[in-house]
């Protein structure tokens, strides 16, 4: 008869260690042997199927113009997922945490987990528990590898480790395939000083951003550690701020030579990271085009995110549906105008003694612009007038 053998956890460990080193190997092998971006992100969602042994994988890329992570790589979702779905970048999404703090995050119980949204698509699935991981191309997040489970799963040390090396090889990969390159040692000596220009600004960027993705780590963590729901609330709070932030260097990252912001481009991308924060509530833009420096488009999207926020919250109540609307114009004389709109139950006056209200007051005088409560039939309008130029 049959001898009957049984594995010890040692050996289980050891034969999913082996495996992970297998599934790494030969993801390195099929990536140099691959010049095409698709099938690189599609043969790490494979491999990591396979080493996890799990149903559900995708490839997020982080798009900066938009505000968003949208699936470009995936195994186990239905059809219309790969390609369109697209998840919002904000600390509340799974993989938008990995993303602005640059750290692995493992949820058991995402259903539950008041510390992040449940998206649709993962609902859609039964998606119960998850592990994110950032996708690093030369010293930027480009987006995130992320592995889903339709039953409770703890993910331990080990599918930490082995998510994140396989989402390093595939930074690596896209790296070259992506054209990340320096320049070339027989360039011309002005071209190679204008290389060292914009690799010291580059550095610079990096170093502020890695600066806002620690500081954003150290908050979430703190937040986790708290018991007390006032200081949950409180860390959420400057969490909003630091990641509305985070949106502006995201935009002053497109364009590495001048330290100009399309301010167009960023509220638009701002506005997309809050929309998907309440479902029933669409938030809508008008948005004239103009450029200023970061140092002061950063302060304009900061009372974008309060005005917003607040509108989220206390402007419809008990699940009342509606729409905010941010406005900004380019008026001929040089002054801008910055509005948010919503067609709620209205907001009421600012609280006295709210940290919020004191903030956007304080941002206001910030850019040297007066606030104002604007005339109209239902909800609550409020605008920013200031000058373009200073």
């Amino acid at each position: 008869m049959p001898v009957e053998t049984t594995e010890t956890p040692i050996e289980g460990q050891l034969a999913r260690l082996r495996r992970y080193g297998e599934m790494l190997s030969d993801f390195g092998r099929m990536a140099a042997d691959s010049s095409d971006v698709e099938r690189l992100v599609q043969l790490a969602c494979v491999q990591a199927a396979r080493g996890i042994g799990i149903r559900h994988t995708k490839v997020l890329r982080h798009r900066p113009e938009h505000g968003d992570l949208v699936i470009v790589g995936g195994v186990g979702w239905n059809p219309g997922v790969v390609g369109h779905v697209r998840l919002a970048a904000d600390l509340a999404s799974p993989p938008g945490q990995a993303l602005r703090t640059s750290q692995p995050n493992i949820i058991d119980d995402l259903p539950n987990d008041p510390e992040f949204r449940y998206a649709p698509v993962l609902r859609d699935h039964g998606v119960v528990s998850a592990l994110n991981v950032p996708v690093t191309v030369d010293g930027d997040v480009w987006g995130v590898l992320e592995v889903d489970s339709d039953v409770p799963r703890h993910f331990g040390p080990d599918d930490v480790q082995f998510l994140s090396a396989l989402a390093n090889t595939l930074g690596l990969a896209l790296r070259s395939r992506l054209g990340l390159r320096g320049v070339l040692d027989t360039a011309a000596d002005t071209a190679r000083l204008l290389a060292q220009e914009r690799m010291l600004r580059s550095e610079l960027e990096h170093r502020s951003k890695n600066d806002l993705q620690l500081i954003m780590s150290l908050l979430v963590m703190q937040r986790r550690r708290s018991t007390d729901p006032e200081v949950k609330r409180m860390l959420s709070h400057v969490l909003d701020r630091v990641t509305a932030i985070g949106v502006a260097h995201d935009q002053l990252n497109l364009d590495r030579s001048t330290g100009q912001i399309e301010l167009s481009d960023y509220l638009q991308a701002l506005c997309a990271n809050l929309s998907q924060r309440r479902e029933g509530v669409a938030i809508e833009t008008m948005l004239d085009r103009v450029e200023m420096p970061h140092v002061r488009a950063v302060p304009l999207g900061l009372i974008v995110n309060e005005l917003v926020t607040n509108a989220l919250k206390h402007a419809f109540p008990e699940g009342r549906c509606g729409t905010i609307r941010v406005e900004f114009a380019n008026s001929p004389g040089g002054e801008g105008r910055l509005c948010v709109r919503d067609d709620g139950v209205g907001m009421g006056p600012p609280r006295p003694g709210s940290s919020g209200t004191e903030l956007v007051q304080r941002l206001v005088q910030q850019v040297g612009g007066r606030l104002a409560r604007a005339e109209q039939m239902q909800g609550t309008g409020i605008c920013v007038f200031f000058p373009l130029v200073t």
